[in-house]
C-alpha cells in the first residue's frame, strides 16, 4: 500500500478506521495526532484504507 499520496504526492498520510469504535479514549491520541482518521459506520468490502491529511483523497 503506498504511503504517498496517488493525488498530490504529499505523505502526509493517515489510516482510515472504519466502524463504531467501542472506546474512543483508546484511539483519542491517534485521532489528535493524525495517524487515524475516522471513515464512518458502514464498512463494505472495498472502503479505501488511506486518507491523505493535506488534500482528503482516499485510497
Amino acid at each position: 500500500m503506498s504511503k504517498t499520496c496517488p493525488s498530490c504526492n504529499g505523505k502526509n498520510i493517515a489510516k482510515i478506521f472504519w466502524g463504531l469504535p467501542a472506546d474512543m479514549k483508546s484511539i483519542e491520541e491517534a485521532l489528535e495526532r493524525k495517524e487515524i482518521v475516522l471513515g464512518g459506520c458502514n464498512v463494505t468490502s472495498n472502503d479505501p484504507k488511506l486518507e491523505c491529511n493535506d488534500c482528503y483523497h482516499r485510497w
